[in-house]
C-alpha cells in the first residue's frame, strides 16, 4: 500500500503490516484522531499546525517499520512495532496534552496513557488479529515497559515504540517543524535509521543503539528536540492559551449548575463525571471506567462548539469571566502583557501572584503565572548505546560532549501574564519588573 504523506513523501507499507492496520485504521475509535489536533493550541500562535493525531500515527508505524527492517527483525517483531506505533497515541483526548491538565484531583492526574487498556479492548477485530492475541505485551511497548522475555526481540520493538530515540519523536519533530513554519525539527532521519544497530551484550535481550558514525546525527537529533519543546511546544504564548483553556474548562467544571447549561449531551456527561474525580468523590479507576463511553467520542471540535456557544452568549447563561477567557480563545485575542523571569526573580511565585492579587483586587484569570521547562538527555532513562569498533557499547554522552554537558540538566523557564484590563504597569512595579 502506497500513502501520500506531507512529511515522508510516499509511505510504503507492505502487504502483510497492511492487513494489521487497516482493520484498526477503519474504526470510529481510531478515525477520532483525525479531529483531534497533534499540537493542542499551538496552533493559535503557528497559524499553520493544524495537522493532527491520525496523521503523526500514519507516520509513526511506518517509521516503526522502517526501524524494523534496519534492525533486522522478525516479520512478526515487525508487525507488532507497526501496530503499536500506529495506535501509541490511541488515548489522547482533545487538545491532547492540554486537556489533561482538567482531570486532576489535587493528586493524581489521568493522562492519555490512562485509557489505553480501554481503547485496546475496544476495538472491534477479528479472531487472530495480531492486537487481540499480543494485547498485552503491546500495552507495554506503548507504556514503555520494558519487561519482556528473555532472549526474544521484544526490548528492541519496545525501544522502536518508546524511548529517547523512538519512530514517535522521530516522526513529530519532522511533522511539527513543517506545519509550524520552523527549521528547529529537520533532523537527518535517513541518516540515523540507517546507522541503528543491535546491542546484544546489555541486557538479557537486544537493545537498539546506533554506530559510532551516527553520533553527529543523533546529537543533532537532540538538540532539534530541545529547541522544538523550547521554541515551539512552550512557546510563552502556546502555554499561556493553553493555561486560559484549562482555566476555562475547570470554572466550568467545578459547577454542576454550569455543566447542565451545556447543549451537547456527550461532554455534559463527560463533565459531570470529572466534576466527581476532581472533588475525589469517585476514584481514578472509577472516572475511567464510567466516562470511557463519552471520552472515547469527544474531539477537538466538542469543545470548540462549546466555546463559540459561550462567546456569543450576551450574558444570559454563562458568567463573565467564562465569556471573556471563551472570547480569548475563539477570537485569538492576546489581551496579556507576558514577561519572562530570569534568575534575578527566583522569590517571585505563586505566593506573590497571589498576595498582588489580593491587593489590587484582582480576579484569577488576571494574573497568571506561567512555567515551562525541557530536557534535553536523560542517561539514567532509557540511555542510548553507541556501537564503535573495538570498543564496548557505552552510553551517548561517552562520545558527546554536548550530551555529556546537557545530559541530566533540565532548563526552567517561567513568565508572568498580566491582563491588560489591570494596571499593568503598576503591577509589574509590584513584581520589581
Amino acid at each position: 500500500m502506497l500513502v501520500n504523506d506531507a512529511v515522508h513523501g510516499v509511505m510504503e507499507l507492505d502487504d502483510d503490516v497492511v492487513s494489521d492496520l487497516k482493520p484498526i485504521i477503519d474504526q470510529p475509535i481510531f478515525q477520532r484522531l483525525r479531529h483531534i489536533k497533534q499540537v493542542g493550541m499551538v496552533d493559535l500562535v503557528f497559524p499553520s499546525a493544524t495537522h493532527t493525531r491520525f496523521n503523526h500515527s500514519l507516520g509513526c508505524s511506518y517509521l516503526a517499520t522502517r526501524f524494523a527492517d534496519s534492525l533486522g527483525l522478525s516479520p512478526d517483531k515487525k508487525r507488532l512495532a507497526a501496530v503499536s506505533a500506529l495506535i501509541h497515541d490511541i488515548g489522547h483526548g482533545p487538545f491532547s496534552h492540554a486537556f489533561e491538565g482538567l482531570l486532576f484531583n489535587g493528586e493524581e492526574i489521568v493522562r492519555h496513557e490512562d485509557w489505553t487498556n480501554a481503547f485496546l479492548s475496544d476495538f472491534d477485530l477479528p479472531p487472530g488479529h495480531i492486537l487481540k492475541t499480543n494485547q498485552s505485551a503491546i500495552r507495554k511497548f506503548i507504556m514503555g515497559e520494558k519487561k519482556h522475555p528473555s532472549g526474544s526481540e521484544d526490548n528492541l520493538v519496545g525501544d522502536i515504540v518508546s524511548s529517547q530515540l523512538d519512530a514517535d519523536r522521530l516522526d513529530y519533530l519532522l511533522r511539527d517543524s513543517h506545519f509550524c513554519g520552523v527549521s528547529f525539527g529537520k533532523i537527518d532521519l535517513d541518516w540515523i535509521i540507517n546507522k541503528l544497530t543491535r546491542i546484544e551484550d546489555l541486557d538479557s535481550s537486544p537493545r537498539l543503539g546506533i554506530e559510532f558514525k551516527g553520533v553527529n546525527s543523533v546529537e543533532h537529533y537532540l538538540l532539534a528536540r530541545r529547541l522544538m519543546t523550547r521554541g515551539v511546544y512552550n512557546h510563552p504564548l502556546a502555554v499561556l492559551y493553553e493555561r486560559l483553556f484549562v482555566l476555562l474548562l475547570e470554572k466550568i467544571v467545578n459547577s454542576l449548575e454550569l455543566i447542565e447549561c451545556i447543549s451537547n449531551e456527550m461532554l455534559r456527561d463527560f463533565l459531570c463525571k470529572a466534576h466527581n474525580f476532581r472533588y475525589n468523590l469517585i476514584t481514578k479507576k472509577e472516572f475511567i471506567k464510567k466516562s470511557y463511553g463519552a471520552y472515547k467520542k469527544l474531539v477537538d471540535y466538542d469543545i470548540w462548539f462549546l466555546i463559540r456557544e459561550i462567546s456569543s452568549d450576551e450574558g444570559k447563561t454563562w458568567p463573565h469571566d467564562i465569556r471573556a477567557l471563551s472570547n480569548m480563545l475563539y477570537c485569538r485575542q492576546k489581551h496579556y502583557k507576558v514577561v519572562r523571569l530570569n534568575q534575578c526573580h527566583k522569590d517571585i511565585d505563586n505566593k506573590t501572584a497571589a498576595r498582588i492579587m489580593k491587593k489590587f483586587n484582582l480576579p484569577d484569570w488576571h494574573l497568571l503565572m506561567l512555567s515551562a521547562s525541557v530536557h534535553t538527555y536523560k542517561e539514567d532513562s532509557s540511555p542510548l548505546y553507541i556501537k564503535e569498533k573495538g570498543r564496548d557499547p557505552s552510553d551517548l554522552t561517552q562520545h558527546s560532549h554536548i550530551m555529556s554537558y546537557l545530559g541530566g540538566r533540565e532548563e526552567h523557564y517561567r513568565y508572568v501574564a498580566i491582563h491588560k484590563d489591570t494596571n499593568v504597569e503598576k503591577i509589574l512595579k509590584e513584581f520589581g519588573l
